[in-house]
């Protein structure tokens, strides 16, 4: 006879405590009483939308309001990390857009497994058109006393090809962009650095790492290499000595740092995946900058920002700019500003 209270308060209780969970995400949105790491990524939270007359009677408020909580829920970069974590761990999926979990965990971004098959190839035509452009455009600043160089980086689909899952070893290699590329540069006489194929050269021998597991660019290691090349070129073809790092020191982490695990960091998963062990070169500059030290414009994708962040520009190449896809100009200020980030140093 007893047991029927205790049964009926037992279910009063889970009742309510579901109740309480269902309104916790609602009182954390309201109070915030709880710190919450928000997640990684490049995006923008929506803000609240303006309440009046014309917004009501066209649906644009009740639109930005219902995004609006969603997107600011309580608790929702926990909740996003745990769905992250479950497709992850139990699938093998990341749920971040165009990030491919390889074998051993190796992450990619599908755009260089799609650049080493030659699945993105413009086509002949196409690259020698662009190779005849980039002989005019070297051509033109020659004459002004401008070099101009083109650095191919290297692809971590390329260098990391065995990792590439099997599904994508279905495909036939065809051409790809960068064989014809440089292939056309050679017939043009276009200037150009080929750290692509020396980066896979070093693969065997070098004695660390020179791509992470978990990030998508070169390592923290291979950005000081090819901030040593970069500056050698630049001293030869102006004939002058430049300013180079000095190497004092490597340092082996039992971590990753900086940006190494850049695509991991934009999963938002909960757990770590293991890395190699990474190498962080310690440095400093031989002497400050002169003024006639050649000034060194820099037009690039992500694959600078670690040496932009480490200060070649400011401390090697005389305060140049960063031209970020061609459409984002960050001068050297941007490291004073921002307290002199380094990537690597």
């Amino acid at each position: 006879m007893d047991q029927q209270p205790t049964y009926k308060r037992l279910k009063q209780v889970v009742f309510a405590g579901i109740i309480a969970l269902l309104f916790i995400p609602m009182i954390q949105h309201k109070f915030r009483f709880l710190e919450e790491k928000p997640l990684n990524g490049s995006y923008e939270l929506s803000s609240k939308p303006a309440l009046n007359k014309a917004n009501w009677f066209s649906g644009k408020y009740q639109e930005g309001q219902d995004k609006y909580i969603q997107e600011h829920t309580g608790f929702r970069p926990g909740w996003v990390r745990l769905y992250n974590q479950w497709n992850f761990s139990l699938f093998r999926k990341a749920s971040a857009n165009g990030v491919i979990v390889g074998k051993e965990n190796f992450l990619y971004e599908e755009n260089y497994i799609k650049a080493y098959y030659g699945t993105d190839f413009l086509g002949d035509e196409k690259i020698e058109e662009i190779s005849i452009k980039w002989k005019a455009i070297q051509d033109t600043l020659k004459r002004k006393g401008i070099d101009l160089v083109v650095i191919f980086a290297p692809g971590k689909g390329s260098f990391y090809p065995e990792y590439i899952p099997d599904r994508y070893k279905k495909r036939r290699k065809g051409k790809i962009n960068y064989e014809v590329f440089k292939k056309q540069f050679n017939k043009q006489d276009v200037s150009y650095i080929d750290m692509h194929s020396w980066f896979e050269s070093m693969k065997k021998d070098s004695r660390y790492p020179l791509f992470p597991r978990t990030g998508i660019h070169w390592s923290s290691y291979g950005q000081f290499l090819a901030a040593d090349s970069i500056t050698k070129l630049v001293s030869k073809r102006c004939n002058q000595e430049i300013p180079h790092f000095i190497l004092d020191r490597i340092e082996l982490p039992d971590s990753t740092l900086l940006d190494d695990d850049d695509i991991e960091k934009g999963m938002n998963i909960f757990r770590d995946i293991p890395d190699f062990q990474l190498a962080y070169p310690k440095f400093h500059p031989n002497r400050t900058q002169k003024k006639n030290d050649p000034k060194v414009l820099m037009i690039a994708d992500s694959f600078y920002w670690g040496l932009f962040n480490a200060n070649v520009s400011h401390f090697l190449f005389n305060d140049g700019e960063f031209w970020y896809y061609n459409e984002q100009i960050y001068p050297a200020i941007y490291q004073r500003n921002f307290g002199e980030k380094s990537a690597f140093g």
